[in-house]
């Protein structure tokens, strides 16, 4: 059963999930670090429902724009943009869900990394 998490744990989630998604070496240890008390669960929906839909197209850039972490103030501005969207479109929703599916199978190995940091 999943626990309620305040808004501000979620928000600090996002932050340390997000640097899965930056141009650059990812510290697999610190994300791991920084969100070991969330259940494993959850910490997996909110990893490829809410941060990755979001952080991915940083990486679909020929350059991407980010590489030394995201804007905390736009990051949660973003997401939960995305998040009010899927609330009031049926079609918009229909397409996160398909692109989350996209997203479970082409960064399962960015997720499983984490999650094994955080079983060590």
């Amino acid at each position: 059963m999943e626990y309620m998490l305040s808004e501000q744990r979620r928000e600090e989630a996002w932050e340390a999930l997000s640097d899965a998604f930056v141009d650059n070496d990812i510290c697999y240890e610190r994300i791991a670090a920084q969100v070991s008390d969330i259940d494993p669960v959850q910490l997996q929906k909110i990893f490829f429902e809410e941060v990755a839909p979001y952080c991915v197209p940083n990486l679909m850039s020929p350059i991407p724009p980010i590489w030394s972490g995201f804007d905390k103030e736009k990051l949660i501005a973003g997401i939960r943009s995305m998040q009010e969207k899927n609330k009031h479109s049926v079609i918009a929703n229909l397409r996160h869900k398909a692109f989350v599916l996209y997203l479970r199978r082409h960064f399962s190995t960015e997720w499983h990394a984490i999650r094994k940091k955080m079983t060590e």
